[in-house]
């Protein structure tokens, strides 16, 4: 009995870590940027700061893994950071190609677009988890061209007709898309995720998993630029 108490508490961890990590990616990909990193909105003038020794570890092909302080929130803030190889235009087709986010981002298992008036697109998103739980939610992206990049802010936004049992409390972030100056492009995944609530216990385990998931997202976006842009080179 004991045993089996045991791995149902380690399944658990691993699904709200699912949850918690935006890693379901799409991402949990969503939500209210000034909630998750007081901005209103793109901001034109954002930029990536790298320490020297992460700006060589980003040089050796690593993603920078960092847990950002959350003030007032009851969620986590994780961002990953790292290079990707292809053109400014690939990546941004790659990201704002959200009808094919199914073929590549990690358990979305269906998209619809509902509305899309530029900058703004708005993404009904469904996501296949472990133990067969599904989430669904509502997204608004906010793309923008800057002078120094891309950027692509998303917000989680109601959707009525959904339970609590069905979706997350709040998740958002963005992506911040760059020219590096040794090549490449130099990329940050940012992700807030509040799940609700986590049984007693398990909120150690599941943020450890879920902050261990979030690299996940610039390896999906190097693999998808490289199989649609670049087949065939290694």
């Amino acid at each position: 009995m004991a045993d089996n108490e045991g791995l149902s508490m380690v399944r658990m961890a691993v699904l709200v870590a699912m949850i918690l990590s935006g890693a379901s990616l799409l991402v949990l990909f969503g939500a209210n940027p000034v909630r998750a990193a007081g901005r209103a909105g793109p901001v034109q003038a954002r930029d990536i700061a790298l320490t020297p020794e992460e700006r060589a570890l980003v040089g050796k092909g690593k993603i920078i893994l960092r847990e950002l302080a959350s003030p007032g929130q009851k969620g986590r803030t994780y961002e990953a950071v790292g290079l990707v190889q292809g053109s400014l235009d690939e990546a941004v087709s790659v990201l704002t190609d959200f009808e094919h986010y199914p073929e590549f981002m990690p358990n979305v298992s269906a998209v619809r677009v509902c509305d899309q008036v530029q900058p703004c697109s708005v993404i009904e998103t469904s996501l296949r988890l472990p133990l067969g739980i599904k989430k669904r939610y509502r997204l608004r992206y906010t793309a923008a061209r800057v002078a120094s990049g891309f950027d692509l802010d998303w917000e989680k936004i109601a959707w009525p007709e959904l339970k609590p049992s069905q979706t997350v409390v709040d998740t958002s972030g963005y992506w911040l898309v760059r020219g590096f100056e040794d090549g490449g492009l130099i990329v940050v995944y940012h992700v807030y995720t509040d799940p609700g609530h986590v049984p007693l216990g398990l909120n150690g385990i599941a943020r450890g998993l879920a902050k261990n998931k979030i690299p996940d997202g610039i390896v999906s976006l190097r693999k998808r630029i490289q199989s649609v842009f670049h087949p065939g080179v290694k």
